[in-house]
């Protein structure tokens, strides 16, 4: 059993470099995010071309009208919106519809259809791509951006403006998981409180790979210049893929272009979910790049593993046997679960400072974060590596996900079939593209 004792002793230490280089790089990411300056103050000389806001949208997330209605009042000159819909019976549709002939905005709403070989917001986004080709080649910059986050107003200005720099292929943002707004009793919203925490957690530790060279662009939030659009050939890569982010991304680092962070594109994204639904969106995440990201998915089980066997196993044998048998291997260990708190702490307190600095009307978009979950993020934070294993097994399994309620296989990342979708519901031909004049 001293030899037992002795290794999780060695692994410990090992496992105690990985944690000092994940605070780094977290530190490193949280640098860069105070010592940025806001691109949009810099007023007439900030980059600021016609742009096209393009929002795929299916189905109602949560808070969805509060997510989109700052869309229509950002502090920019010149720009339009394009709403897509995979069909006129998407319950989006209705809501979008009222939502354009209420704004003075110009702005447009598509029926893309049903995708049959690449996914369904890879199908609307080129719908959006092929209407503007026909109707508009005045716009200069395409920006993405999901239903499911809530932008400031100043979102767009800040989006755009790196991309004055033409070293900069794209730009992104991220989102934060938050509690939707209260819909049951308080024992259902506390239970659920703690859920998303753990998706805030989850998904907050793809931070450290985002600053000056992302390593990769959230699709949720995400410019580029429409002439480099074409040049990498975008749409084309798009033709039969599942994941836009991840192609945009590879074919911005294949021409050896930045992608920079911005942010005042950190977004916070109401969330509503169960276990279940907490297991399946995670685990699909990963499952996605395992396909399209191989070798950060190798990273990423190695080193959750590792953190699994040396962390939770040497709890499990300083329980079993006491302290007594090592004095050394309980201080490691807690040393380990400090330095895991204090990195999840440190992507909190930014995340809080950021969602409540003003978003250029005098209002912050993050009010629900508040100390008390700053405080649970760093105490959870060693069991997310449990879900993360959880995740890798489970993403070896099949090559299929359902994602939106559509049955997708991923064969490679440039081949996509849709292997079952609901059946549509009755509906007239798909309407003409509804648009309002343009400025």
């Amino acid at each position: 059993m001293k030899i037992v004792v002795i290794l999780f002793e060695g692994l410990a230490s090992l496992l105690l470099l990985q944690s000092l280089a994940a605070l780094a790089a977290t530190a490193r990411f949280v640098l860069y995010v105070l010592r940025y300056p806001r691109r949009s103050s810099a007023g007439g000389r900030a980059y600021q071309p016609r742009a096209a806001i393009i929002v795929p949208c299916k189905g109602l997330d949560p808070e969805f009208e509060e997510n989109l209605r700052p869309l229509f009042q950002q502090d920019y000159p010149d720009y339009e919106l394009v709403f897509v819909t995979e069909s006129a019976t998407d319950p989006a549709h209705a809501i979008l519809t009222r939502m354009i002939r209420e704004s003075a905005r110009p702005a447009w709403l598509l029926v893309a259809g049903q995708a049959r070989i690449r996914g369904q917001k890879v199908h609307n986004l080129c719908a959006a791509i092929e209407m503007l080709d026909a109707t508009d080649r005045r716009t200069e910059v395409f920006v993405f951006a999901d239903a499911d986050a809530r932008p400031g107003r100043d979102w767009l200005a800040e989006m755009v403006a790196p991309l004055g720099d033409k070293r900069v292929g794209a730009t992104t943002g991220f989102r934060w998981f938050l509690p939707a707004a209260r819909t049951g009793s308080w024992k259902e919203e506390a239970a659920r409180a703690v859920v998303v925490t753990l998706l805030s957690i989850w998904n907050s530790a793809a931070l450290a790979l985002l600053g000056e060279w992302s390593r990769f662009a959230w699709g949720g939030s995400m410019a580029i210049r429409r002439e480099n659009f074409d040049r990498l050939a975008i749409r084309r890569r798009w033709e039969r893929a599942l994941s836009d982010d991840y192609m945009l991304t590879g074919a911005i680092h294949e021409a050896r272009q930045r992608i920079r962070f911005v942010p005042a594109a950190l977004l916070p994204s109401a969330a509503r979910l169960s276990w279940g639904e907490l297991l399946e969106f995670t685990t699909r995440q990963i499952r996605i790049t395992r396909i399209y990201s191989p070798s950060v998915w190798k990273i990423g089980i190695i080193s959750h593993a590792f953190f699994v066997l040396t962390f939770w196993g040497g709890v499990s044998l300083v329980t079993l046997l006491g302290s007594g048998e090592s004095r050394s291997l309980p201080a490691l260990l807690a040393t380990l679960y400090l330095l895991a708190g204090l990195t999840s702490w440190s992507r909190a307190l930014l995340a809080r400072r950021q969602l409540h600095r003003p978003r250029g009307n005098g209002t912050d978009q993050g009010t629900r974060l508040g100390w008390a979950e700053v405080l649970v993020q760093g105490v959870l934070s060693p069991a997310i590596s449990l879900l993360y294993l959880f995740n890798f097994v489970r993403s070896r399994q099949t090559r299929r996900i359902v994602w939106r309620g559509i049955d997708y296989e991923m064969i490679s990342p440039s081949e996509t079939i849709v292997r079952h979708r609901p059946v549509p519901a009755p509906s007239q031909e798909a309407p003409a593209p509804l648009s309002q004049p343009r400025s």
